[in-house]
């Protein structure tokens, strides 16, 4: 090539070099951020999808200012009475007592079990999961199971083994329904000759042996159920006179040993008794102000997890029959303000005495019995849960069944015709459900 060529070529090529170079420069600068003094890579474009691009936060900034729901965060005793909503009891069934001395220490029929014996013996047919599935279906949110032990146990307090398994069949049909399910040491306690848990001073030592025993076996054979299934420590504890109100403190103390000791025997069992929720009596399940006062709540292992059951079936005057009440005049009409004004009274004092300490209440027992007066009956049932209600607590209706012909030949606090399997008094179930459902 000559050297007028080369003249010529070298300051095109050069230019082009000097033009490439600055084109490269302004694109790269173009391209840095704006508030990024020392520069860095360039940016990249979000990918473009139907769904926007959203960071995820930090848990700690999802979460700040917002309450766990209850599905999230565990129940604690409070919320389990409040889903209880309204209870039903299948009572006179497996807390029947053969105070005749027959049964498995007697003699039976041919061909009767001890268990058909004694779910029968007091006017009851044999629990059937359609009598079960018809209180829930009715919108009640729990069954109240008694169950009396005396007459299924040996000398050494040992329970039968097939008397457990009918219990444990009867909770299983209130638990495939959905409901909380209920059972206690029911009427080992109580008046009349037969109870062997009293509140006796003077054998607490004995009796707490015994009493644990029987809570050992009972909590041992239910120990993998969820905490649908309840425990209650026992039914209406009485003093050895039988006094249903005005015993001494030493018989008020020693109800509160039995409490505790029912606490301790059960969370000992493990798996998940350790968590379970557990009811605690005062002494005759009564209301009265003495008794409340006397009350302790057992220490627990777990918080949160204990809760306080009362009966009561004030106005006596009103929900009892002559017989029944012998003391006073009996009446069939519901006053509000004649009536009501105790049931007022005994639900508030519970509150003042429970509630408001951070203690939750069910009224395990409560109920007006049938003198053909069914629409005095719906007014006292809607006062009664009304009244409950506003203070969180939860009721539970008495239905103590028989055989009935009709609803006008009931002489008790039955509500469901158990033979045919449908109510005897609709109206009384629809109120406590509706009235109890916010």
């Amino acid at each position: 090539m000559s050297k007028t060529v080369l003249k010529r070529i070298i300051p095109i090529f050069l230019v082009l070099v000097i033009v490439t170079s600055v084109l490269l420069f302004l694109l790269r600068t173009s391209d840095v951020e704006p508030d990024n003094p020392e520069g860095g890579m360039p940016k990249t474009e979000a990918p473009q999808t139907d769904e926007p691009q959203i960071d995820e936060p930090q848990i700690n900034e999802l979460y700040a200012n917002e309450t766990p729901s209850i599905e999230a965060a565990e129940k604690d005793a409070f919320d389990i009475v409040d889903s209880m909503r309204v209870g039903w009891n299948l009572g006179n069934t497996l807390d029947s007592i053969d105070n005749r001395g027959r049964g498995i220490r007697g003699g039976l029929q041919e061909g009767v079990t001890p268990e058909e014996h004694y779910e029968t013996y007091w006017g009851n047919p044999i629990t059937t999961r359609e009598m079960i599935d018809a209180a829930a279906e009715a919108g009640f949110g729990a069954i109240r199971i008694p169950v009396t032990y005396t007459d299924h146990m040996d000398e050494n307090f040992q329970i039968r083994p097939e008397w457990l398994l009918r219990v444990e069949q009867i909770v299983s049909y209130v638990l495939d329904t959905g409901a909380y399910c209920i059972i206690n040491i029911h009427h080992d306690t109580g008046s009349g000759s037969w109870p062997w848990l009293r509140a006796d001073p003077d054998n607490i030592d004995e009796l707490c042996e015994r009493f644990g025993a029987v809570w050992i076996q009972i909590a041992e054979h239910f120990r993998d159920y969820d905490d649908k299934l309840v425990f209650e420590s026992f039914n209406e504890i009485l003093d050895t006179q039988s006094r249903w109100g005005g015993a001494s403190n030493e018989a008020y103390l020693a109800v509160n040993k039995f409490n505790q000791v029912f606490v301790d025997t059960v969370r000992a069992t493990g798996g998940n008794n350790a968590k379970r929720f557990l009811i605690v009596k005062t002494y005759a399940s009564g209301v009265d102000e003495d008794i409340l006062e006397a009350f302790v709540l057992p220490a627990d292992s777990m918080e949160r997890r204990l809760i306080v059951s009362v009966h009561t079936y004030a106005p006596h005057a009103f929900t009892w029959t002559q017989d029944k009440a012998s003391w006073t005049q009996t009446h069939p009409d519901w006053e509000q303000v004649r009536d009501g004004a105790l049931v007022e009274d005994i639900i508030s004092r519970l509150s003042t005495t429970f509630v408001q300490r951070g203690i939750p209440v069910i009224v395990g027992e409560f109920g007006a019995m049938n003198k053909n007066n069914t629409v005095d009956r719906v007014n006292y049932a809607r006062h009664f849960i009304e009244t409950a209600k506003k203070y969180g607590i939860t009721c539970f209706w008495w239905d103590d069944g028989g055989i009935f012909e009709n609803a006008d030949l009931v002489s008790g606090f039955a509500l469901l015709d158990r033979y045919r399997v449908q109510w005897f008094f609709p109206e009384i179930a629809e109120t406590l459900v509706e009235t109890a459902v916010p």
